[in-house]
């Protein structure tokens, strides 16, 4: 991007793009607390553009990792543990529950909503947003501040009858896989452009996680993949883009009033 600061706080009508991209979640669904993973020399800067913009939304902030897959397993552990803490908070002895008894993501807890977010290597610019909806946890880029409340839905949805949802967008141009000096082409049918929230249940995420990085993981589907997990594709939406470049940026400066509507 070539910008004196992390994409993530570049503006975007006027506020950063991150603040858009909490607000997608918050306004799904207001119950969704939010947990903010970006790089500790980042966290001043953050509560300085918070209070700058009298950011309201609720929410909690993790240092992040070297890589993305480290960023997103430093919020995994955060959900988990606020998952336990709200279970052992709801356990009364004589009410028939377990007091004390460490609940474990998955198995029904009553652990409130949760959100996340973690970013990549320091300068890399990898930013995600995390939900944990009931059992639910979903990881989203937080540089994509124009995911639909439809696309959300899905796979939240989704995810509660399949296990897990990646929603995707189809290639409008046409595709070639290098090989080598060489090239060929593929049908562009038989491809998806991945995007994010990638939503799973909170066990099978946090499980996949409980591993060593790895160069091959390049999202979180892959992730779970290694863990022998089928994934499920869901519809996207075109809008939904990744900002990486100034010109993405003015793409989505022209959008974001149409997303409203």
């Amino acid at each position: 991007m070539k910008a004196a600061i992390p994409k993530q706080f570049l503006l975007l009508e006027g506020r950063p793009v991150l603040m858009h991209t909490v607000e997608r979640f918050s306004t799904f669904d207001p119950l969704i607390s939010i947990i903010v993973v970006l790089p500790a020399e980042h966290h001043a800067l953050w509560r300085q553009l918070c209070a700058e913009h009298s950011f309201g939304v609720s929410h909690t902030v993790v240092a992040g990792g070297e890589e993305r897959f480290h960023s997103v397993k430093a919020g995994l552990g955060q959900v988990a543990a606020e998952m336990k803490w709200s279970a052992r908070k709801q356990a009364v002895p004589g009410d028939g529950s377990t007091a004390g008894r460490e609940a474990v993501p998955g198995e029904g807890s009553a652990a409130g909503p949760d959100a996340v977010r973690g970013d990549g290597p320091t300068g890399a610019g990898v930013n995600e947003i995390r939900c944990a909806y009931e059992t639910l946890i979903a990881i989203h880029d937080g540089v994509r501040p124009l995911v639909s409340n439809d696309t959300i839905w899905r796979c939240f949805a989704d995810a509660e009858e399949f296990g897990n949802a990646v929603p995707f967008i189809e290639p409008a141009d046409s595709v070639r896989v290098l090989d080598g000096d060489d090239s060929r082409p593929v049908h562009r049918n038989t491809v998806r452009l991945i995007q994010t929230p990638q939503v799973f249940r909170g066990s099978v995420i946090i499980n996949a996680y409980d591993r060593e990085f790895d160069a091959s993981f390049t999202d979180d589907a892959t992730v779970a993949e290694a863990d022998g997990i089928k994934i499920h594709l869901t519809h996207g939406n075109r809008e939904n883009l990744k900002i990486t470049t100034p010109e993405d940026l003015a793409v989505a400066a022209t959008l974001a009033p149409l997303l409203r509507q």
